[in-house]
């Protein structure tokens, strides 16, 4: 009689523990897909968007209409939605919307997933490298950085020289100093130049 007790509370106590377990991860499962099928619709809408040039009216009524349709592709759980448009713009490319998730727990308690996303479209002709920039104390490495294409080179600390004084940074191989506010299109190396 006595381990058909302990069976019994056993038996409960795991009942819970995976009820338990079954809350939390639905929760997390729950915001987890919002989050996911917001993310996607939104950048699916705006990529359209992108792809097409706009919309043949004034109003930000067709993206919006884009951008749910998008959403209910990706929810595929039994839950109420409520959408919140936050902005829309379909010229300048922006798209600022809050999803409220609604559903019910295994417990019958109704919980909210919220997510929020905002995404604005930008367009960049060509995209741009980047630029290695080394600076060298008597051919040894003293400072090294990369930066974009077109960037403005940034100057190390001076180095120190016992019984000498540094002068500035000059092109290796060339004539050309560094200069304030120099900007570069490809890799480039400085050396240090002591009197």
């Amino acid at each position: 009689m006595k381990h058909m007790v302990y069976g019994i509370a056993l038996l409960a106590t795991a009942v819970m523990v995976v009820a338990g377990v079954m809350i939390v991860s639905g929760k997390d499962i729950r915001e987890n897909e919002a989050d996911k099928a917001l993310n996607t619709a939104v950048e699916q809408t705006l990529e359209q968007l992108k792809k097409h040039g706009g919309y043949e009216i004034g109003n930000a009524q067709e993206l919006i209409a884009d951008f749910q349709q998008a959403l209910l592709l990706h929810i595929s759980s039994d839950a109420d939605l409520e959408v919140k448009i936050l902005a829309a713009d379909t010229k300048k490319g922006i798209l600022d919307v809050k999803i409220t998730e609604t559903y019910r727990t295994v417990n019958a308690r109704q919980k909210q997933a919220v997510c929020r996303k905002t995404v604005i479209l930008e367009e960049y002709s060509e995209k741009k490298g980047y630029c290695m920039v080394e600076f060298r104390v008597d051919g040894a490495v003293y400072a090294k950085y990369t930066l974009y294409q077109g960037g403005a080179v940034v100057t190390p600390p001076k180095p120190q020289k016992s019984g000498r004084i540094f002068q500035g940074w000059r092109k290796a191989d060339s004539t050309v100093w560094l200069e304030d506010g120099m900007v570069t299109e490809e890799d480039i190396a400085f050396e240090a130049v002591f009197e």
